[in-house]
């Protein structure tokens, strides 16, 4: 099993215009299971603050509307996306279980182009399939409990880990009361 498994890896990283090469990437998403999102930026959800600081020690620690430790980061760039602001949240038990992320008018494109090849297509889209990513608004629901939100308008992304259910109205206020951050 463990052959075929390594066989079927190595082929997915052929070209990805062969129509075999689809085929066993279906197949290794089968195995693998559905896709999900453990991290952002390199911080993985479960992290703890101590472990957020130290990769970004020239952020700074605040609280939540409804408590929660946050922490900040002002203008980052990772992989031609540029953040005006970066927020993490954290739980008491489960580290951190929020991300909010403002991103420039710029990078609408990039980051929905990121969420869609790591997670497939939105669960929920309010726009035109055709819409510019700056007009799109999307949701993911993924199977590993992690919520996904999109928002080109206000240049906004969201995503709850499967411990966040006590963020999850922050993740709301955040989208809906915030134009910028």
């Amino acid at each position: 099993m463990l052959v075929s498994l390594a066989g079927a890896l190595a082929c997915a990283a052929c070209s990805t215009n062969s129509p075999a090469v689809a085929s066993v990437q279906k197949k290794v998403q089968g195995l693998l299971g559905q896709p999900n999102v453990t991290s952002f930026l390199d911080v993985r959800f479960g992290d703890s603050l101590y472990r957020v600081q130290n990769r970004f020690p020239n952020g700074s620690l605040e609280t939540a509307p409804y408590g929660a430790d946050t922490y900040r980061i002002n203008n980052i760039e990772v992989d031609g996306v540029r953040y005006q602001q970066v927020k993490y949240e954290f739980t008491t038990y489960s580290g951190m279980q929020l991300v909010m992320a403002w991103f420039t008018p710029d990078s609408s494109g990039k980051v929905l182009e990121k969420l869609v090849a790591a997670v497939g297509p939105p669960t929920e889209q309010n726009s035109a399939k055709s819409s510019a990513p700056a007009d799109t608004q999307a949701a993911w629901q993924l199977p590993h409990g992690e919520r996904v939100l999109f928002d080109g308008p206000k240049r906004f992304v969201a995503v709850v880990g499967p411990g966040g259910g006590p963020l999850k109205q922050d993740a709301a206020e955040n989208d809906t009361a915030l134009d910028t951050p």
